[in-house]
Protein backbone atom coordinates (compact mmCIF):
# COMPACT_ATOMS: atom_id res chain seq x y z
CA UNK A 1 0.00 0.00 0.00
CA UNK A 2 2.81 2.34 0.83
CA UNK A 3 4.63 1.23 -1.73
CA UNK A 4 1.92 2.02 -4.48
CA UNK A 5 1.61 5.40 -2.99
CA UNK A 6 4.76 6.24 -3.37
CA UNK A 7 5.28 5.32 -6.77
CA UNK A 8 1.46 7.50 -7.39
CA UNK A 9 3.52 10.50 -5.83
CA UNK A 10 6.81 10.39 -7.86
CA UNK A 11 4.69 10.10 -11.03
CA UNK A 12 2.42 13.34 -9.71
CA UNK A 13 6.09 15.18 -8.95
CA UNK A 14 7.14 14.22 -12.92
CA UNK A 15 4.19 15.41 -13.90
CA UNK A 16 3.89 18.43 -12.14
CA UNK A 17 7.99 19.39 -12.88
CA UNK A 18 6.93 18.48 -17.22
CA UNK A 19 3.77 20.65 -16.96
CA UNK A 20 6.41 23.43 -15.43
CA UNK A 21 8.85 23.38 -17.78
CA UNK A 22 5.92 23.88 -20.61
CA UNK A 23 4.68 26.50 -19.48
CA UNK A 24 8.26 27.88 -18.68
CA UNK A 25 9.11 27.21 -22.87
CA UNK A 26 5.51 29.21 -23.45
CA UNK A 27 6.20 32.03 -21.12
CA UNK A 28 9.89 32.22 -22.94
CA UNK A 29 7.92 32.11 -26.57
CA UNK A 30 5.47 34.64 -25.71
CA UNK A 31 8.77 36.91 -24.53
CA UNK A 32 10.09 36.08 -28.11
CA UNK A 33 6.85 36.54 -30.38
CA UNK A 34 7.32 39.80 -31.43
CA UNK A 35 3.87 42.05 -30.51
CA UNK A 36 1.54 42.69 -33.36
CA UNK A 37 1.72 46.13 -35.28
CA UNK A 38 -0.13 48.82 -33.61
CA UNK A 39 0.21 52.17 -35.60
CA UNK A 40 0.94 55.45 -33.20
CA UNK A 41 -1.90 56.94 -34.47
CA UNK A 42 -5.58 54.76 -35.01
CA UNK A 43 -6.78 54.29 -38.61
CA UNK A 44 -9.98 54.97 -39.93
CA UNK A 45 -12.95 53.45 -38.82
CA UNK A 46 -12.89 51.73 -42.95
CA UNK A 47 -9.25 50.85 -43.00
CA UNK A 48 -8.60 46.97 -44.03
CA UNK A 49 -8.00 44.51 -41.31
CA UNK A 50 -4.16 44.33 -41.89
CA UNK A 51 -1.41 41.49 -41.26
CA UNK A 52 0.19 41.28 -37.91
CA UNK A 53 3.25 43.26 -39.29
CA UNK A 54 1.09 45.71 -40.45
CA UNK A 55 0.13 45.18 -43.83
CA UNK A 56 -2.53 44.25 -46.19
CA UNK A 57 -2.99 40.45 -46.09
CA UNK A 58 -1.99 38.34 -49.50
CA UNK A 59 -5.47 37.31 -49.87
CA UNK A 60 -6.77 41.09 -50.03
CA UNK A 61 -9.14 41.68 -52.37
CA UNK A 62 -7.73 45.25 -52.67
CA UNK A 63 -4.19 45.97 -54.13
CA UNK A 64 -3.66 48.97 -51.64
CA UNK A 65 -5.35 51.12 -49.33
CA UNK A 66 -5.45 55.08 -49.71
CA UNK A 67 -6.33 58.16 -47.88
CA UNK A 68 -5.60 61.84 -48.97
CA UNK A 69 -7.51 64.00 -46.70
CA UNK A 70 -5.19 67.30 -46.73
CA UNK A 71 -8.52 69.15 -44.73
CA UNK A 72 -7.67 66.14 -41.92
CA UNK A 73 -4.24 66.45 -42.04
CA UNK A 74 -4.24 62.46 -42.57
CA UNK A 75 -2.05 60.72 -45.40
CA UNK A 76 -2.13 56.92 -45.81
CA UNK A 77 -0.98 54.40 -47.91
CA UNK A 78 -0.71 50.56 -47.18
CA UNK A 79 -0.40 47.59 -49.33
CA UNK A 80 1.91 44.30 -49.23
CA UNK A 81 5.01 45.49 -48.44
CA UNK A 82 4.95 48.91 -47.16
CA UNK A 83 2.51 50.75 -44.74
CA UNK A 84 2.74 54.75 -44.71
CA UNK A 85 1.07 57.09 -42.51
CA UNK A 86 1.61 60.78 -42.57
CA UNK A 87 -0.58 62.94 -40.14
CA UNK A 88 -0.24 66.94 -39.50
CA UNK A 89 -0.05 68.90 -36.55
CA UNK A 90 -0.58 72.42 -35.13
CA UNK A 91 -0.21 73.52 -31.85
CA UNK A 92 1.73 75.90 -29.82
CA UNK A 93 5.34 74.84 -28.52
CA UNK A 94 8.10 75.70 -26.55
CA UNK A 95 8.65 79.66 -25.66
CA UNK A 96 4.94 80.41 -27.41
CA UNK A 97 5.78 79.15 -30.79
CA UNK A 98 3.17 78.03 -33.68
CA UNK A 99 3.98 74.92 -34.76
CA UNK A 100 2.84 73.21 -38.09
CA UNK A 101 4.83 69.58 -37.89
CA UNK A 102 4.13 66.12 -39.76
CA UNK A 103 4.93 62.92 -38.88
CA UNK A 104 5.39 59.91 -40.80
CA UNK A 105 5.25 56.36 -39.62
CA UNK A 106 6.48 54.00 -41.67
CA UNK A 107 6.70 49.96 -41.77
CA UNK A 108 8.54 47.74 -44.23
CA UNK A 109 8.18 44.50 -45.07
CA UNK A 110 11.95 42.31 -45.11
CA UNK A 111 14.10 43.18 -47.64
CA UNK A 112 11.95 46.75 -48.76
CA UNK A 113 13.67 49.73 -47.79
CA UNK A 114 14.49 53.21 -48.45
CA UNK A 115 16.21 54.61 -51.64
CA UNK A 116 17.95 57.76 -52.03
CA UNK A 117 17.02 58.50 -56.14
CA UNK A 118 19.26 61.55 -58.21
CA UNK A 119 17.97 64.34 -60.52
CA UNK A 120 21.17 63.27 -62.26
CA UNK A 121 22.41 59.77 -61.47
CA UNK A 122 25.33 60.09 -63.95
CA UNK A 123 26.56 63.95 -62.64
CA UNK A 124 25.52 63.42 -58.85
CA UNK A 125 24.69 67.41 -57.98
CA UNK A 126 24.20 68.64 -61.53
CA UNK A 127 20.49 68.54 -61.83
CA UNK A 128 17.85 70.49 -59.37
CA UNK A 129 14.40 69.92 -59.23
CA UNK A 130 11.17 71.38 -57.38
CA UNK A 131 10.24 68.33 -54.91
CA UNK A 132 6.73 67.59 -56.40
CA UNK A 133 8.44 67.31 -60.22
CA UNK A 134 11.64 64.75 -58.91
CA UNK A 135 9.17 62.76 -57.18
CA UNK A 136 6.40 62.67 -60.55
CA UNK A 137 9.23 61.92 -62.46
CA UNK A 138 9.97 59.32 -59.98
CA UNK A 139 6.65 58.04 -59.80
CA UNK A 140 7.28 57.94 -56.21
CA UNK A 141 4.58 57.26 -53.25
CA UNK A 142 6.74 58.75 -50.82
CA UNK A 143 9.57 61.19 -50.92
CA UNK A 144 11.34 63.38 -48.49
CA UNK A 145 14.75 65.96 -48.73
CA UNK A 146 17.45 64.12 -47.46
CA UNK A 147 21.07 65.52 -46.30
CA UNK A 148 22.15 67.04 -49.36
CA UNK A 149 24.76 65.16 -50.27
CA UNK A 150 24.57 66.26 -54.14
CA UNK A 151 24.65 70.28 -53.27
CA UNK A 152 27.99 69.18 -51.36
CA UNK A 153 29.48 67.03 -54.49
CA UNK A 154 28.56 69.95 -56.44
CA UNK A 155 29.78 72.64 -54.68
CA UNK A 156 33.20 71.18 -54.17
CA UNK A 157 32.84 70.64 -50.24
CA UNK A 158 33.62 67.85 -47.70
CA UNK A 159 31.08 65.06 -48.82
CA UNK A 160 31.16 63.24 -45.31
CA UNK A 161 30.32 59.19 -45.40
CA UNK A 162 27.79 58.26 -48.45
CA UNK A 163 26.61 54.76 -49.20
CA UNK A 164 23.58 53.71 -51.26
CA UNK A 165 22.42 51.02 -52.50
CA UNK A 166 25.51 48.83 -50.74
CA UNK A 167 27.67 51.11 -52.82
CA UNK A 168 30.61 53.77 -50.83
CA UNK A 169 30.21 57.13 -52.70
CA UNK A 170 32.17 58.87 -50.53
CA UNK A 171 34.36 58.26 -47.82
CA UNK A 172 35.59 61.93 -46.61
CA UNK A 173 34.64 63.44 -42.97
CA UNK A 174 35.95 65.12 -40.12
CA UNK A 175 37.51 63.11 -37.04
CA UNK A 176 34.88 64.57 -34.61
CA UNK A 177 31.57 66.30 -35.05
CA UNK A 178 31.47 69.82 -36.45
CA UNK A 179 29.79 73.09 -34.47
CA UNK A 180 27.81 74.34 -37.57
CA UNK A 181 25.60 72.37 -39.74
CA UNK A 182 26.37 69.40 -41.05
CA UNK A 183 28.05 68.01 -38.37
CA UNK A 184 29.10 64.71 -40.67
CA UNK A 185 27.36 62.67 -38.16
CA UNK A 186 25.41 59.70 -39.94
CA UNK A 187 22.88 57.54 -39.62
CA UNK A 188 23.33 53.86 -41.67
CA UNK A 189 21.05 51.33 -42.62
CA UNK A 190 20.88 47.72 -42.38
CA UNK A 191 20.27 44.79 -44.33
CA UNK A 192 18.08 43.81 -41.61
CA UNK A 193 16.01 46.88 -41.43
CA UNK A 194 18.13 48.62 -38.36
CA UNK A 195 19.55 52.22 -38.29
CA UNK A 196 22.02 53.17 -35.94
CA UNK A 197 23.43 56.42 -35.53
CA UNK A 198 27.20 57.58 -35.43
CA UNK A 199 29.11 60.52 -34.42
CA UNK A 200 31.35 62.29 -37.20
CA UNK A 201 34.61 60.65 -37.28
CA UNK A 202 33.30 57.20 -35.02
CA UNK A 203 33.24 54.74 -38.39
CA UNK A 204 34.29 54.88 -41.86
CA UNK A 205 32.75 53.49 -45.03
CA UNK A 206 34.50 50.26 -45.30
CA UNK A 207 33.55 49.02 -41.73
CA UNK A 208 30.12 50.35 -42.13
CA UNK A 209 29.95 48.39 -45.60
CA UNK A 210 31.68 45.31 -43.67
CA UNK A 211 28.68 45.26 -40.85
CA UNK A 212 26.08 44.82 -43.46
CA UNK A 213 25.06 48.97 -44.28
CA UNK A 214 23.31 49.45 -47.23
CA UNK A 215 22.55 53.19 -47.04
CA UNK A 216 24.40 56.00 -44.95
CA UNK A 217 23.23 59.42 -44.89
CA UNK A 218 25.52 62.23 -43.48
CA UNK A 219 24.16 65.18 -41.65
CA UNK A 220 23.90 66.05 -38.37
CA UNK A 221 23.55 65.89 -35.69
CA UNK A 222 22.74 63.23 -33.88
CA UNK A 223 19.09 63.26 -31.89
CA UNK A 224 19.33 59.73 -31.10
CA UNK A 225 21.39 57.26 -30.52
CA UNK A 226 20.31 53.95 -27.93
CA UNK A 227 17.46 56.64 -26.88
CA UNK A 228 19.67 58.83 -25.42
CA UNK A 229 19.95 62.26 -26.75
CA UNK A 230 22.85 63.60 -28.67
CA UNK A 231 25.06 65.26 -26.44
CA UNK A 232 24.97 68.35 -29.10
CA UNK A 233 21.37 68.30 -28.69
CA UNK A 234 21.51 68.64 -25.15
CA UNK A 235 24.42 71.64 -25.68
CA UNK A 236 21.58 73.16 -27.08
CA UNK A 237 24.13 74.11 -29.95
CA UNK A 238 21.33 74.16 -32.85
CA UNK A 239 17.84 75.54 -30.75
CA UNK A 240 17.36 78.52 -33.29
CA UNK A 241 14.34 77.84 -35.30
CA UNK A 242 14.23 76.79 -38.82
CA UNK A 243 12.32 73.99 -40.55
CA UNK A 244 13.63 71.10 -39.89
CA UNK A 245 13.38 67.13 -40.92
CA UNK A 246 14.21 64.13 -39.16
CA UNK A 247 14.93 60.38 -39.95
CA UNK A 248 14.71 57.33 -37.33
CA UNK A 249 14.14 54.15 -36.50
CA UNK A 250 11.61 52.35 -33.73
CA UNK A 251 12.75 49.25 -34.65
CA UNK A 252 14.11 47.86 -37.41
CA UNK A 253 11.68 47.81 -40.17
CA UNK A 254 9.72 50.35 -38.39
CA UNK A 255 10.52 53.98 -38.69
CA UNK A 256 9.64 57.19 -38.05
CA UNK A 257 10.30 60.65 -39.88
CA UNK A 258 9.39 64.24 -38.67
CA UNK A 259 9.14 66.86 -40.75
CA UNK A 260 8.35 70.52 -39.16
CA UNK A 261 7.42 73.82 -41.40
CA UNK A 262 8.90 77.42 -40.48
CA UNK A 263 9.81 81.12 -41.45
CA UNK A 264 6.17 82.04 -42.09
CA UNK A 265 3.33 83.34 -40.58
CA UNK A 266 1.75 80.08 -39.49
CA UNK A 267 5.25 78.09 -37.98
CA UNK A 268 7.98 79.26 -36.70
CA UNK A 269 10.09 76.47 -37.15
CA UNK A 270 11.62 74.90 -33.71
CA UNK A 271 15.01 74.21 -32.11
CA UNK A 272 16.44 70.24 -32.67
CA UNK A 273 15.92 69.42 -28.54
CA UNK A 274 12.19 69.76 -29.02
CA UNK A 275 12.63 67.22 -32.01
CA UNK A 276 14.66 64.98 -30.26
CA UNK A 277 12.21 64.71 -27.53
CA UNK A 278 9.15 64.43 -29.66
CA UNK A 279 10.64 61.20 -31.21
CA UNK A 280 12.03 59.42 -28.33
CA UNK A 281 8.72 60.20 -26.43
CA UNK A 282 7.13 58.64 -29.93
CA UNK A 283 8.83 55.53 -29.01
CA UNK A 284 12.48 55.93 -31.50
CA UNK A 285 15.96 54.88 -30.50
CA UNK A 286 18.13 55.91 -33.13
CA UNK A 287 17.23 59.38 -34.92
CA UNK A 288 19.43 62.18 -37.41
CA UNK A 289 18.94 65.81 -38.22
CA UNK A 290 19.14 65.75 -42.02
CA UNK A 291 18.98 69.21 -43.84
CA UNK A 292 16.92 71.73 -42.93
CA UNK A 293 15.49 75.10 -44.16
CA UNK A 294 13.92 75.65 -46.99
CA UNK A 295 14.91 72.78 -48.48
CA UNK A 296 12.82 70.86 -46.31
CA UNK A 297 10.43 68.66 -48.34
CA UNK A 298 7.69 66.44 -48.09
CA UNK A 299 6.00 64.71 -50.87
CA UNK A 300 2.92 61.84 -51.13
CA UNK A 301 1.83 60.79 -54.18
CA UNK A 302 3.42 63.44 -56.06
CA UNK A 303 2.09 66.42 -53.98
CA UNK A 304 4.16 68.79 -52.26
CA UNK A 305 2.37 68.48 -48.34
CA UNK A 306 4.66 70.55 -46.16
CA UNK A 307 3.06 74.17 -47.39
CA UNK A 308 6.54 76.16 -46.95
CA UNK A 309 6.51 77.02 -50.70
CA UNK A 310 2.60 78.11 -50.49
CA UNK A 311 3.54 80.60 -48.37
CA UNK A 312 6.67 81.82 -50.21
CA UNK A 313 7.69 80.65 -53.58
CA UNK A 314 10.22 83.06 -54.56
CA UNK A 315 12.32 81.23 -51.51
CA UNK A 316 11.35 77.71 -52.40
CA UNK A 317 14.25 75.70 -53.12
CA UNK A 318 14.96 72.84 -55.71
CA UNK A 319 16.55 69.77 -54.50
CA UNK A 320 18.95 67.81 -56.04
CA UNK A 321 18.03 64.18 -54.53
CA UNK A 322 15.29 62.54 -52.06
CA UNK A 323 14.69 59.51 -49.82
CA UNK A 324 11.85 57.55 -51.61
CA UNK A 325 9.41 54.94 -51.07
CA UNK A 326 7.66 52.95 -53.52
CA UNK A 327 6.27 53.80 -56.94
CA UNK A 328 2.83 54.08 -58.48
CA UNK A 329 0.80 55.30 -61.14
CA UNK A 330 1.23 59.17 -60.07
CA UNK A 331 -1.18 60.46 -63.33
CA UNK A 332 -3.69 57.97 -61.96
CA UNK A 333 -4.40 60.27 -58.81
CA UNK A 334 -2.66 63.54 -59.57
CA UNK A 335 -5.52 66.47 -59.95
CA UNK A 336 -4.59 70.18 -61.08
CA UNK A 337 -0.73 70.97 -61.40
CA UNK A 338 0.54 72.92 -58.08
Amino acid sequence: MSYGFGKLCKRLVLAVLVLLLLMAGVAAFAEEAPAAFQPIYPLRSDAPALTEYGLLPEDSEEDYYLVIDKEAGEWTYIDHEMFINIRQFKDVVERDRNLIWYETEIKLAPGVKFQTQHANPEHIGRKYLYAHDFARQKQSIFAISDDFYGFRVYAKRRPGVIIQDGVILADDTLSQPHWTLPTYDVIALYGDGSMKTYLAGEIGAEELLAQGATDVWCFGPVLLSNSEIGQQVLEKKFEYINPRQTLGMIEPNHYLIMTVEGRHKDSDGVGLVWCAERMRDLGCTEALNLDGGNSVKLVFMGSLINSDRHYNKENDRTVTSMITLGTFPLETILGEEE
